[in-house]
């Protein structure tokens, strides 16, 4: 068996988990069979899949916690696929509100330890003869642009193709040639040549980054001291909202989508990026949802986004995030105002990791969630102030058309990991041209989670209104995926 040491920030996902806040996530990915496909087909394709016991990573590796938290990869013949495989059906034709309740079922079950740390559910019996899988892993393996990276190698563009490998057979391997990696200089470039300095080097650049970092830090807090303007902030600076205490065991799931081409003709028109967009779409939906609810908090409400520090086209397994915290800005009831507001939060934070070198960043990123990470292990998490309100992020996913077995591939979403004090997480991704968002939460902190995704949806188009842009007909598609 090959052992593998997890590094500190992966390990944390780990010793912060508990049995009502775990920390596995998505994806859910819905499909439709082929045109040709007999009403037998995704029978047929999980009995195929069966017959396939070849496990590559990450779907090969055990956690083993002594002496040090480490992978273990083990023999095919260890890894019991009745277990991690599971086929279901919903009562057909199943909506997007039934498949919506059985996935936040399945997402509220947290994951065997003892066992290589993923399942599989194949979903049927969805409307129009569609079927979803959704996938479980848990987030000190994977984030969530491997899992998007991984995705991509588990499908293909090709329509045609057939007999393709399931996903845990694909693994990093993949169903198609794999495209070799662009060097870029990020943190993950630095960790890569981490292992070519010898013990002297790597303690020299430990030290200096870690001073650089500190520094920072440093800046960061007399500069938040300093700003009057709202648009920079820090952890442990927002107010605390209804989705900021201890959290349950059981999770609710919603869904919305629309043309990723909406929220570009926004992020042109406005000057921004489309992260501020959709930032800005859901500050506005927050807003009306929290008024309904006479729950406005007092205070900022401050999302903190994950930012990617992984190469492009990276395989690599485990976590390559820093973290930014920004106002949302929900106080700022006109859409053009809160857009540039938000535009103006983002890159204030951002730009204390731009001035970074490199090797810095993952130190820093360490000392910015420290405190945080601190109390969750200490189990105080949802106790106070938190260190923000709610995980908001925006996974880029595979811009072409994918198949699997000539099953197209419709929609991917991404139910999410929550903890005691961030009742809430929010993930944006896109795909093939449209921008699928996933609302996770705990269901008793935040009664009617739909709401929210519908209000997003009309949030945007409020925001385009504003700007003198005609949305699209029929471009929102509230999904009825939760109550």
């Amino acid at each position: 068996m090959t052992k593998t040491f997890l590094n500190l920030f992966d390990a944390a996902w780990f010793f912060v988990e508990r049995s009502d806040a775990p920390a596995h996530f998505g994806p859910l990915t819905i499909l439709s069979p082929p045109e040709e496909a007999p009403s037998t087909y995704v029978r047929d394709l999980v009995a195929q899949w069966r017959k396939n016991e070849t496990f590559a990573p990450p779907f090969n590796s055990v956690l083993r916690n002594r002496p040090i938290p480490c992978w273990d990869s083990v023999p095919d013949g260890d890894i019991d696929l009745d277990y991690h495989l599971r086929h279901i059906a919903l009562p057909s034709p199943g909506g997007e509100r039934e498949l919506g309740e059985l996935v936040s079922h399945l997402h509220s079950l947290p994951l065997d330890r003892r066992r290589p740390l993923w399942e599989c559910h194949v979903i049927e019996g969805l409307e129009r003869g569609r079927f979803a899988i959704y996938l479980k892993f848990h987030h000190g393996q994977l984030d969530g642009v491997a899992t998007a990276r991984l995705i991509g190698r588990v499908f293909t563009t090709d329509p045609d193709a057939r007999g393709m490998l399931p996903p845990w057979s694909a693994g990093i391997r993949g169903n198609a040639p794999a495209r070799q990696p662009i060097a870029t200089e990020t943190a993950a470039t630095a960790v890569s040549a981490w292992g070519r300095l010898g013990a002297v080097g790597r303690l020299c650049r430990a030290v200096g980054s870690t001073a650089v970092a500190v520094r920072a830090l440093a800046d960061m807090a007399v500069a938040v001291h300093k700003d009057r303007t709202g648009d920079l902030t820090r952890p442990f600076r927002s107010a605390t909202t209804l989705f900021n205490h201890r959290i349950c065991n059981q999770r609710r799931f919603a869904t919305q989508h629309c043309e990723l081409a909406r929220f570009k003709r926004v992020a042109k028109a406005g000057n921004v990026t489309i992260n501020d967009v959709f930032l800005t779409a859901f500050g506005g939906a927050l807003q009306r949802y929290l008024g309904e609810l006479d729950a406005v908090p007092d205070g900022p409400i401050v999302g903190q986004i994950p930012v990617n520090l992984r190469e492009l086209n990276s395989a690599s397994m485990g976590n390559a995030l820093g973290f930014v915290f920004a106002r949302l800005h929900t106080d700022i009831a006109d859409p053009v105002l809160r857009l540039r507001a938000v535009h103006r939060a983002t890159l204030a934070a951002k730009g204390f990791h731009q001035a970074l070198p490199p090797s810095a960043v993952m130190p820093f990123t360490m000392l910015l969630s420290g405190p945080q990470m601190a109390l969750l292990l200490l189990g105080l998490g949802g106790f106070g102030r938190p260190a923000a309100n709610l995980v908001i992020s925006n996974v880029p996913g595979p811009a072409e058309q994918l198949y699997f077995d000539g099953a197209p591939v419709e929609e991917i979403y991404g139910p999410s990991v929550l903890f005691h004090g961030q009742a809430l997480n929010v993930t944006m991704s896109s795909y093939a041209g449209k921008a699928v968002i996933s609302f996770t939460a705990c269901s008793r902190s935040l009664p009617h989670v739909q709401r929210l995704a519908v209000y997003t949806g009309e949030a945007l188009e409020e925001v385009e209104q504003a700007l003198g842009i005609e949305p699209s007909p029929g471009s929102v598609v509230p999904d009825e995926a939760s109550t």
